[in-house]
């Protein structure tokens, strides 16, 4: 009787009518036949197709012929919308000419599926004349169902087993492979993330609002196990009852960590019975909460790593004051990978730079890596990153015009969605399949396969489907080689009613796994360590081990696990790392000599050296910090010497980690490293460190030039100290080698801003790309480095005076007389007018002498589309007419040439402002007579100060009058609609709706169009006259007789 359960009952073969309208001939009013809902849909058997009518007009009619006259008893219609109530009626006929009302629901109505009982005998013909509904719904129908007297043998068991091949129809996976329906509704719904354990008990974070609602009470967490070993979920308990945003989850022991916004969060099962018991907090405001903004670009996903940390995927809303369970704060604007113990204490970040990460993959060796999420033609694609500590991935202020300073993806794979992601080491897994990097696409349906080759501290991928599933979201695996894969089949970003989703476990055909091992035995979890080729019960052992504390025999086993060559390295690395945790003191003197007895494991030890917070479990095991010893100076320091690139990568990071600030100077060596990988995580140790000394004896060896200078200087200019400003500035006094002098002045320009301090505004999903701050703000040497600046422009000549100009530009740094000059090299080297263009857009007055420039770049068709942009949009601070027409006609160029690209959408942002436009109303009136494109955007333009708020009265009045005398012509009011769908104008909504009913058929489609693009419904069907036409008298008597609908208020 537990609610909480979902309990199989006794299944017995039943009698149940015949559907008599499956397969008839149907035929209809009309069809939406772009989307393919065609009459037939409605009388295949299947819920998940329909007949849908073409519009949102009434009425509209779907007609079945069964063929010969039937016996009819009733009907069983399933609307569309579930919570939409459709008003119709039944008719039947014996020649689709004389008809006999049957059903009227044509006063209260339907919601739902409903029963319908009456009696039709000799009924051939069946017409459902739609006529109307509450929300503006149109005529749909998933399925229509007639029964009468004859009757079918029905096993329930078949009709599951049917029900389920339905939903695995959407789901195709290798042929090495088998594919059986783990859950879906109602036992699960809306699955976001699933962690299984290692005895394939699932647990399922689902969240009816998705991404972009934000209603509460919305969450929950599940509880699902196969209790008979079929591959289908028997029991389904509700963990977690009420939990808004849940996010990532990892099962681990008796407890669920779950990441759902604003908070990290640990749910404990005390007694095993499937409830969480407790809840106990780990990181505060790790993201933002409802009242800022709905859970999208957020805090995700939770990986647990083999070292004992978790990884947390951050989306790039970041959050503004995270307070971990020790009191860490910590401010994360960016995306990235932010790290922090199961106990809540460490928090810290792991990498930066990237956009909306959703799930980082750890894999046995400690890599990390995740499926990025597009910027939308922002020039950030699906891009697979690989995640090592310290680095900084680019988004979104370095990656499109500093890309030297930042690490470059694994892969860029265009168009998509990334959503979960699994390194995947299982041996039940057929070769090839094994060992390898899983990521779903949400955008493609589709979980890619990615074999990772080694290249230096990095890889190369490759790619292949490996499971097609509609709006896959996210996989874990189990510790006998089954995957679980969700699925948000039904819904986009929002809720979408109840039948939404599933869980699928894949299995591979071949696999005959090991019975899984007693992990409450340390000999037994020793000897997993040992031996075992499966990571999931290897991290499930060390965590075993962990909770009981290590003794002083279990430490000499794991010690030699650690040291035994002849030991796969996962196996060995994951002793280390318990031991790592798990020991209380004394921990460099144990794990100290394996870097130099082992170059395999040296990396490792490095890695584990510089955690230097402790173990990290919940079970309050965690040592105290201490500050860094000898004893691990030595170990961590040989890893920079190296061959392996994986060494002098672990090497610099723990020395950045233990600010370990005398080996600076070693380092600094490694500026100029082979790999790139290696290279790029030096400059980023050397700035965590503080390491300005060594960079400068770098930067003042004679004669330097190349990488390791130009690395030295990039390391500096991110240096924002007094010190550092005046050794620069020392140097450049001094310097007479012009390439020298470059670097030096290059740095100056960074150093001149710094990024300002974060309020918590957003950058939206669109922020300022250009770099090399986002939020550039003057400091207390900004004053200096401008005086030497501006003299060293004044007194400059050829190319560096071109090449000063060209960074001043770059770094946006206007010092006085940067534009006369700029405009002046442009008049003779047009390789300068991208710098002069620069220039004008950050002047505060813009000369006259600059007009010329900006027309003559705004009219050139064959110049750079950003460049053409950036000098129209500068013509528009001009307040000149002619100008204006100037920059809207490049407008409609770009538009025309390159679509909605970022330099047309930049340019749009500056023209469209609407007390600009509210100037030339007269002109863009008759601008959109014309045809084309310049009437289109006249249009738009018009539009946009006819609804915009803060538009003068009498502009807003000017062009409403415009775009309503518009309106009276076809030809205009498919233009309006047109440029309303442009600039996605939602207020014009009701013209959309009207135009449904437009008596001409271009413009009726294109509304029909708008409304399925903006999810739009027709209005409603009136259910009488319009209460405007009527006298006062008979509406007063009218709502006088007429009762209340609660449901309407």
């Amino acid at each position: 009787d537990d609610p909480r359960y979902l309990k199989q009952s006794a299944s017995q073969p039943k009698l149940v009518p015949v559907n008599l309208a499956l397969g008839a001939k149907a035929t209809a009013s009309s069809e939406e036949t772009g989307k393919n809902n065609l009459a037939p849909n409605a009388v295949d058997g299947k819920d998940a197709t329909r007949w849908c009518a073409s519009n949102g007009s009434a009425p509209q009619w779907l007609q079945l012929d069964l063929g010969q006259p039937k016996n009819i008893k009733g009907a069983s219609l399933n609307w569309e919308g579930e919570g939409t109530t459709y008003r119709y009626n039944i008719e039947g006929s014996t020649d689709a000419q004389s008809w006999t009302t049957l059903a009227d629901r044509s006063q209260q109505g339907q919601r739902g599926k409903l029963d319908l009982n009456f009696d039709a005998p000799g009924t051939q013909f069946v017409r459902i004349n739609f006529l109307g509904s509450d929300t503006g719904g149109w005529g749909s129908l998933w399925e229509v169902r007639l029964h009468g007297d004859e009757l079918v043998e029905v096993d329930p068991e078949q009709a599951k087993r049917e029900a389920e091949a339905a939903i695995l129809s959407d789901v195709s996976v290798p042929d090495d492979f088998e594919v059986t329906l783990f859950a879906a509704p109602p036992a699960v719904k809306y699955p976001v993330y699933v962690a299984a354990a290692p005895d394939g008990t699932c647990y399922v974070s689902v969240d009816q609002n998705g991404s972009l609602d934000r209603e509460p009470n919305r969450g929950a967490i599940y509880r699902l196990r196969d209790l008979d070993g079929d591959g289908r979920a028997d029991e389904v308990k509700l963990f977690v009852a009420n939990v808004d945003s849940p996010r990532g989850i990892v099962w681990d022991h008796d407890r669920l960590y779950c990441l759902h916004p604003p908070h990290l969060s640990t749910f404990i099962d005390h007694d095993g019975d499937g409830i969480s018991d407790e809840q106990r907090s780990l990181v505060k405001n790790i993201a933002f909460d409802f009242k800022d903004r709905p859970a999208d670009h957020t805090s995700n996903g939770v990986t647990l790593g083999i070292d004992g940390w978790l990884y947390l995927a951050i989306g790039d809303f970041g959050f503004m004051g995270a307070e971990g369970a020790d009191g860490t704060q910590l401010q994360f604007r960016s995306g990235g990978v932010v790290r922090v113990r199961p106990d809540g204490t460490g928090l810290e970040v792991y990498s930066r730079g990237t956009r909306n990460i959703l799930e980082v993959a750890m894999d046995p060796l400690l890599n990390g890596f995740t499926r990025d999420n597009t910027n939308d033609g922002g020039g950030w694609d699906i891009r697979l990153h690989h995640f090592t500590g310290l680095e900084h991935h680019g988004y979104p202020s370095l990656y499109m015009n500093f890309g030297e300073e930042i690490v470059q993806p694994l892969a860029d794979y265009g168009g998509g969605s990334g959503c979960g992601a699994l390194f995947l080491d299982e041996p039940g897994f057929p070769s090839g399949y094994g060992q390898a990097l899983y990521t779903a696409d949400w955008g493609r349906n589709v979980i890619y396969r990615h074999h990772l080759t080694p290249k230096g501290a990095t890889f190369a991928p490759d790619q292949t489907e490996f499971l097609k599933a509609t709006r896959v979201t996210d996989l874990d695996v189990d510790g006998s080689s089954n995957l679980y894969a969700t699925s948000w089949k039904g819904a986009t970003f929002t809720y979408a009613g109840d039948d939404v989703g599933y869980l699928v476990k894949v299995s591979p055909k071949s696999a005959q796994p090991d019975r899984l091992p007693d992990f409450s035995d340390p000999l037994i979890c020793l000897d997993v360590l040992t031996k075992s080729p499966s990571h999931r019960r290897r991290l499930e052992a060390q965590r075993s081990l962990l909770r009981k504390g290590l003794d002083e025999t279990l430490i000499a086993e794991l010690r030699l696990i650690a040291g035994d060559r002849s030991k796969p390295l996962e196996n060995r690395v994951a002793a280390l790392f318990a031991l790592k945790q798990g020991v209380q003191d004394g921990l460099p003197g144990i794990i100290g000599p394996l870097a130099f007895e082992d170059e395999t494991i040296r990396p490792f030890v490095s890695r584990a050296l510089g955690d230097r917070k402790g173990v990290g479990t919940p079970w309050d095991k965690s040592p105290r910090d201490v500050d860094a010893a000898p004893a691990m100076v030595d170990p961590v320091a040989i890893g920079l010497v190296d061959e392996n690139p994986r060494a002098r990568l672990e090497s610099i990071v723990a020395i950045a980690r233990l600010q370990l600030i005398d080996l600076a100077g070693e380092v600094a060596k490694r500026l100029d490293d082979s790999d790139p990988i290696v290279a790029h995580t030096a400059v980023q140790s050397l700035i965590s460190l503080g390491g300005g000394e060594a960079c400068f004896a770098i930067v003042d060896e004679s004669g330097l030039t190349g990488p390791k200078r130009d690395a030295a200087l990039r390391v500096l200019q991110a240096l924002h100290k007094p010190d550092v400003v005046d050794g620069l500035l020392l140097r450049l006094r001094h310097e007479t080698d012009s390439i020298r002098r470059r670097g030096l002045l290059t740095a100056l320009c960074r150093l001149y801003h710094l990024d300002g301090v974060w309020k918590g505004n957003s950058w939206g999903t669109r922020p300022d790309t250009s770099g090399p701050y986002y939020q550039p703000e003057k400091w207390s040497e900004s004053d200096k480095i401008a005086a030497t600046l501006k003299q060293t422009l004044d007194t400059a000549t050829g190319d560096e005076a071109t090449f000063l100009l060209s960074q001043l530009s770059r770094h946006k740094v206007r010092i006085d007389g940067s534009l006369d000059r700029a405009l002046a090299m442009a008049s003779q080297d047009p390789a300068m007018i991208p710098t002069a263009i620069a220039e004008i857009g950050r002047a505060p007055v813009i000369p006259a002498e600059a007009v010329q420039l900006l027309q003559q770049v705004a009219k050139q068709s064959d110049a750079d589309a950003a460049l053409r942009s950036d000098a129209a949009a500068g013509l528009l601070r001009t307040d000149q007419a002619a100008n204006f027409y100037l920059a809207f006609g490049t407008l409609v160029e770009l538009n025309e040439k390159y679509g909605k690209k970022p330099a047309f959408e930049s340019l749009w942002k500056s023209l469209s402002e609407p007390r600009r436009l509210g100037a030339h109303i007269d002109w863009l009136s008759d601008a959109a007579q014309l045809k084309g494109k310049t009437a289109l955007w006249a249009d738009a333009a018009l539009l946009t100060v006819a609804h915009h708020k803060d538009a003068a009265p009498e502009a807003k009045a000017s062009a409403l009058k415009s775009v309503d005398a518009g309106w009276t012509t076809p030809d205009r009011r498919r233009q309006l609609l047109a440029a309303a769908r442009e600039i996605n104008l939602r207020d014009y909504e009701p013209r959309v709706r009207e135009a449904l009913r437009d008596t001409n058929e271009q413009v009726a489609a294109l509304a029909t169009q708008i409304a399925d693009q903006w999810k739009l419904s027709a209005e409603p069907t009136p259910l009488g006259p319009a209460i405007k036409t009527l006298p006062r008298d008979k509406v007063q008597a009218e709502a006088v007789q007429q009762s209340g609908d609660v449901e309407l208020g």
